[in-house]
């Protein structure tokens, strides 16, 4: 097997369009992301971590517009910018500064390698306190403090790329950027439904995934949905509460991912871009072997199911039928577990 022609170091930033930007800002204000800088074109947020911006917000039709990863080196740049089909390294005019390469995946979508950006510094995080739980008493004599309002968002975590063959998108990512598959999601027909890919980092520990590449059930590409780190799970709850009462759409959750461990709770924007909290990922390493698994065990621990709109972007021929392939597929293997 052949070497990547890098590996990267993480995944930077997203760029999403909407069409109302005070809306979008409103939106994300209420999930938890911060204002990092404001240009006449875009807006930039962050979390809380001292890196750069994770999410660069611009007036557009509504979707994110491109992904991002950090390269190691500007020798990184070199290679990715060597490529068929990729662009010269050119200066990044934006807040953060850097250098970055842009280059199209195979559903057509922007990836933009980047190195040299300016870090931010850390801004406070969401309070936390030790559990008196498992027969375990470590909090003595000390109340929870948690107050209302938003999620502190930590970073960036992952994306999920939909397409009509996500095994050929991940090969592209592999190849090109080193992302590993950890787990994958393959019918009994051999058709592949998801594969999960963590960065490749060596021995360093890293989240379960950095990208998930599955099937999307209408056969069109885009980003899925955006998942976003926050503090703790009182940090998720309070925020679930906070933009429950704010009145946007949670679309799933909340529950605890099978693949990836993560307690989640996703939500749509205005324009029903999908936008998820996480926290306590499973970690994994170049020692941790690749799975397939079937998809009876897609199940996740505990949760409730998803819903129509966390599964389905778009209505068409190609939805029905595939759904009802997918339907016949999991009694079937169901019937089998």
């Amino acid at each position: 097997m052949s070497e990547p022609i890098i590996k990267v170091k993480c995944l930077a930033y997203v760029r999403v369009a909407a069409p109302d930007l005070s809306k979008a800002e409103a939106f994300l204000d209420e999930f938890g992301l911060q204002v990092a800088a404001r240009t006449e074109d875009a807006i930039y947020l962050r979390g809380s971590e001292p890196v750069s911006h994770c999410y660069v917000l611009s007036r557009g039709t509504p979707g994110v517009t491109a992904i991002a990863f950090e390269a190691d080196s500007e020798a990184d740049l070199e290679k990715i910018a060597a490529i068929d089909g990729a662009s010269a390294i050119e200066k990044l005019d934006e807040p953060a500064g850097g250098q970055v390469v842009r280059l199209r995946d195979p559903q057509g979508m922007q990836v933009e390698i980047v190195h040299g950006q300016a870090a931010l510094a850390p801004l406070e995080g969401a309070p936390s306190h030790a559990f008196n739980v498992d027969g375990r008493r470590e909090r003595l004599g000390e109340l929870p403090r948690f107050g209302p309002g938003p999620s502190h968002v930590r970073r960036i975590g992952h994306l999920v790329l939909e397409s009509a063959d996500p095994s050929e998108v991940y090969r592209w990512y592999n190849e090109r950027l080193g992302l590993r598959k950890v787990d994958g999601m393959v019918l009994e027909n051999g058709h592949t439904q998801m594969i999960f890919a963590c960065l490749d980092r060596g021995q360093e520990y890293v989240d379960h995934h950095v990208v998930g590449f599955q099937f999307a059930v209408d056969e069109g590409s885009r980003v899925q949905h955006i998942a976003f780190e926050v503090g703790n799970m009182d940090d998720l709850m309070a925020g679930h509460d906070h933009l429950k009462k704010k009145g946007r759409k949670n679309v799933w959750g909340i529950g605890r991912h099978r693949f990836g461990g993560q307690i989640f709770d996703y939500w749509a924007n205005p324009w029903g871009v999908i936008h998820e909290h996480w926290t306590d990922t499973d970690l994994v390493n170049e020692d941790t072997a690749a799975n397939d698994n079937n998809v009876a065990e897609l199940e996740d621990y505990w949760g409730p199911a998803p819903s129509l709109a966390f599964i389905v972007s778009r209505w068409n021929w190609k939805t029905v039928k595939n759904l009802a392939m997918l339907g016949r597929a999991r009694a079937q293997a169901m019937r089998k577990s």
